[in-house]
């Protein structure tokens, strides 16, 4: 009996590797730990010839871990022996845990048994379906099934869903019944590129359904018995998360699409090349967020019948986490209704003064992905003016009702500036008056009166330049030191080096309005917007009441409307256009505690183009959005 336990803690020892020389007979213990130890190493990167002396059967284990690793979408495993190991006269055991990393899903985790036999004097792992996981028999395997949550919304600043799911055609063709002319129809139909649908259709089997579009109904419709005689065309239903329209807040909310190789970059974990992502906008930025985690289920099916004869794995999917904005549903709506009738590039900022959240933002001509209201980098033309009055006044330049002249030209430093048509004013004009009728001569009459620093600490304190984080890309403008005279009174009307988006133009109208700076909000939840500066209340009492003049006796009296007062500045910005030189339309300002901006390429002036969209939102808004 003594002779037997010290027999068996010899074998304990060898096992685990511990002790001193282990005598002769503990020898082939010690390589059947090792021989699992190889196997777990070498598990991962299935390989027959890798297996050959290592597994019993390294073809058929090489062929079943494959297949396992395609059904369930295996793209990572680390097996790691836990340290446990059991050894007879000719066998040993240990159990390892097994980490999968599932395609689109994350982590599975579980232990199995790896046992190896010594097999005429070697070593050799006994490889059977349990080995791969504890419930798999010979005649059973596992598959798996993925659940992809339906898609949180973006809400808008009432807890409005503005983009719910809603129902689609999926237009597509069956690779194998697609002829020559199917191309050229579905381009004319659809006005979509076919050449890259060209590639995907020979690159897929015959009975692949190929996607081409989607549609919401209401545009397929139309299209529906046109469609259906396309050699190969097949439709299907689906939902996905969309707003009103196609080009409702289209470039802020973004879109949702199958994923691209462009688009999977930075969307998580847990996102496959067949799910559909967010393509552009909030959709894309927030898709994590709005996406949530799918889930999955791995059963333990018989081969025979497929039947389920339990399940292995279950994890419910985790849905996403709707992304409260501060855009306003009716606002949104009838800043995209002032926008509809454009044909060049125009976009349409309104923000609530009082908290810098932005109520709506349009761009047009739609629908359009470009954000132009956030992103674009114009010359503000006249409607910088605001600033540059405000620094005439800090400097004691002049005062509202300082008289003034407004020549049709005048030159600064051998450069001559003119006004935007001949005789604007009246004779002997105040300040405010010439400001009203957008008089540039008055302005760069005085460029040397300041200084470039003077311009540009102004510019800072109404938040030019401030850094932004709103949750997408916008630009805050520049309003350089310019210590050329030349240059600086290009500035004071807007031109020289002077940029700002639509979004910043209408946060200076808003700053005007409530007598404080801030940056924007977008995502008030996480990224609220913060204090820039407070503004001189003498100063923005000046403002105001030179803005409303411009309402009612200068430039902007066609944005006179009855009800509460409005207040505005226009603006003209000239830009290069090849050997010519074009011409951008502006109207900033202000009505209640709604603060505004629109641009309209290619206008000829903001009290022609600019003025029509203001008139046409300010119309549509109830008196409740003014408070």
């Amino acid at each position: 009996m003594r002779l037997a336990a010290a027999a068996g803690a010899l074998l304990v020892t060898g096992c685990t590797g511990g002790g001193t020389t282990p005598p002769s007979s503990t020898v082939t213990e010690i390589s059947g730990g090792d021989v699992i130890r190889e196997f777990a190493a070498a598990w991962p990167e299935p390989d027959a010839a890798n297996f050959r002396g290592m597994v019993d059967q390294p073809g058929v284990a090489a062929h079943d871990i494959a297949a396992q690793v395609a059904e369930l979408g295996i793209t990572q495993t680390s097996v790691k022996p836990t340290g446990d190991l059991e050894c007879g006269d000719d066998t040993c055991q240990e159990h390892a845990a097994v980490t999968h990393q599932l395609a689109g899903v994350g982590q599975w985790s579980y232990s199995t048994l790896i046992k190896s036999r010594l097999n005429q004097g070697q070593w050799l792992v006994e490889w059977t379906p349990g080995t791969f996981n504890p419930d798999l028999t010979e005649v059973t395997t596992l598959v798996r099934h993925r659940v992809v949550p339906p898609r949180a919304p973006i809400l808008d600043r009432s807890g409005v869903a503005l983009t719910p799911e809603r129902a689609i055609v999926r237009v597509g063709v069956v690779a194998g019944k697609v002829r020559p002319d199917t191309y050229a129809q579905l381009g004319g139909l659809l006005k979509v590129d076919t050449s890259q649908l060209r590639d995907r259709v020979a690159a897929s089997e015959p009975t692949w359904f190929v996607p081409v579009i989607d549609l919401r109904r209401q545009d397929y419709r139309p299209l529906r018995d046109l469609l259906l005689k396309v050699p190969g065309v097949v439709t299907d239903t689906a939902e996905r998360s969309l707003a009103p329209t196609a080009e409702w807040g289209r470039a802020v909310l973004g879109t949702v699409g199958l994923a691209t190789a462009d688009t999977l970059k930075g969307a998580g974990p847990y996102v496959l090349p067949t799910d559909e992502v967010g393509v552009s906008g909030l959709q894309r930025a927030y898709q994590r967020t709005l996406a949530g985690t799918p889930g999955v289920t791995i059963d333990l099916v018989e081969k025979a019948t497929g039947d389920v004869l339990n399940p292995v794995l279950a994890r419910k999917p985790e849905p996403g986490t709707p992304l409260q904005t501060s855009l306003d549903l009716d606002i949104q709506s009838a800043a995209e209704n002032a926008v509809s009738p454009a044909t060049d590039t125009t976009a349409l900022v309104v923000v609530k003064a009082s908290t810098g959240e932005v109520l709506a933002a349009a761009n047009a001509p739609g629908p359009t992905s470009y954000n132009t209201a956030f992103i674009g980098h114009y010359a503000p033309g006249s409607t910088f003016k605001v600033v540059s009055a405000a620094t005439l006044m800090q400097q004691a330049v002049v005062q509202p009702g300082s008289r003034v002249t407004c020549p049709d030209t005048t030159v600064v430093d051998g450069k001559r500036f003119k006004n935007y048509d001949t005789s604007i004013v009246g004779a002997d004009p105040t300040f405010a008056q010439a400001f009203a009728a957008s008089c540039n001569t008055t302005m760069v009459d005085r460029a040397h009166l300041i200084s470039g620093k003077d311009l540009a600490d102004t510019g800072r304190q109404f938040g030019i330049g401030a850094r932004w984080n709103i949750g997408l890309d916008a630009f805050s403008g520049s309003a350089p030191a310019d210590d050329d005279l030349v240059t600086r009174a290009a500035d004071m009307i807007g031109q020289g080096k002077v940029e700002a988006s639509p979004l910043m133009m209408a946060m200076l109208a808003a700053a005007v309005d409530s007598g404080v700076s801030r940056t924007p909000t977008l995502l008030p939840g996480d990224l609220p917007g913060h204090l820039v500066a407070e503004l001189d209340p003498s100063l923005v009492g000046k403002l105001q009441s030179m803005m409303r003049l411009v309402v009612t006796e200068g430039t902007g009296t066609s944005v006179d409307l009855s009800g509460l007062p409005v207040y505005a500045k226009t603006g003209t910005a000239e830009f290069a256009a090849g050997p010519h030189t074009g011409t951008n339309a502006w109207l900033i300002g202000y009505r209640g505690d709604i603060a505004f901006a629109v641009v309209v390429e290619n206008g000829s002036s903001g009290a022609h183009d600019a003025a029509p969209v203001v008139s046409s939102l300010l119309a549509d808004l109830p008196d409740s959005a003014y408070r």
